[in-house]
């Protein structure tokens, strides 16, 4: 399991852009930053970039804590959401798109 106290420098060495993560911050501050750093990329098109963030999110959320695990589900995937109804949804990682399934799911329950 990765620890959480790595995941600013995991997603710093894969992203340069979030270097400036703060070391120590709530898990769901930072995948917020993160959640606004890939909206961005999706806003612009800029489909590599909007894969490595998908990837990275998968790759999180598979190798994460429990916390960070909410954090992907409840701020990440609620943040992109809008945007998955929209070619973007094929670059979701299959274990995240399962996730928002079953989310979209439990909210139409409710």
């Amino acid at each position: 399991m990765l620890p959480d106290a790595k995941v600013p420098l995991l997603i710093a060495h894969q992203i340069p852009a979030l270097s400036g993560i703060q070391q120590g911050a709530v898990l769901t501050k930072i995948i917020g930053v993160f959640s606004a750093y890939t909206r961005n990329a999706i806003r612009e098109g800029q489909v590599p970039e909007i894969r490595k963030c998908l990837s990275m999110a998968g790759v999180l959320y598979k190798n994460g804590s429990k916390g960070l695990k909410n954090a992907i589900e409840s701020v990440f995937l609620y943040s992109i959401s809008p945007f998955l109804d929209s070619p973007i949804k094929s670059y979701l990682p299959v274990s995240l798109r399962q996730i928002r399934h079953q989310i979209i799911l439990n909210n139409a329950l409710c």
